[in-house]
């Protein structure tokens, strides 16, 4: 699907709609499996693009792939450990 016609998606959802998609999604993540959490994601990927339509909606998915490039960048350096990665939302906050 282009982006394009995610983005006209997005317009039909709104705001409110596509959180709400990624909220439901999210909860099923939570009492699922490893592989239904990566499926979940994916689904909440095709959300974010589709939420682009929206300047700002694009802008808070930017600020969470930028929070979460970070944690990958802490792993990467040492300065995260897997554990903290894994057991906490934001473990460059601490």
């Amino acid at each position: 699907m282009k982006i394009q016609e995610k983005r006209k998606a997005g317009e039909i959802l709104g705001r409110g709609g596509i959180a709400q998609r990624i909220i439901q999604i999210a909860n099923e993540i939570s009492s699922g499996t490893y592989k239904g959490a990566i499926i979940g994601a994916g689904r909440i990927a095709e959300l974010v693009d589709s939420a682009s339509y929206d300047k700002y909606w694009a802008e808070k998915s930017k600020l969470g792939r930028q929070l979460e490039k970070d944690v990958l960048s802490g792993l990467i350096e040492g300065d995260v450990s897997r554990d903290t990665a894994i057991s906490r939302v934001r473990p460059t906050e601490i």
